[in-house]
């Protein structure tokens, strides 16, 4: 049986820090680009939730991450 993955936006956040300070994804890349770190049914019980917070898969990465501070500002 397969078991829903429940994500919350923190995490997920910090997922998307994560793969930006990796290099493995650029702020500008659509959350769609995601899709490439998660199995199947991971990723679609994230795209369900994403679909709950109104965030759409064309939506670009650093519109997940908010307002961010930057220490040289």
């Amino acid at each position: 049986m397969v078991q829903a993955v429940r994500f919350s936006m923190d995490s997920l956040r910090r997922e998307v820090r994560y793969r930006l300070e990796s290099g493995n994804v650029l702020r500008s890349q659509p959350v769609a680009v995601l899709s490439k770190f998660y199995a199947p049914e991971e990723w679609c019980s994230l795209v369900e939730q994403l679909e709950l917070l109104d965030i759409r898969l064309h939506d670009r990465l650093g519109e997940l991450l908010g307002r961010e501070e930057w220490p040289n500002d």
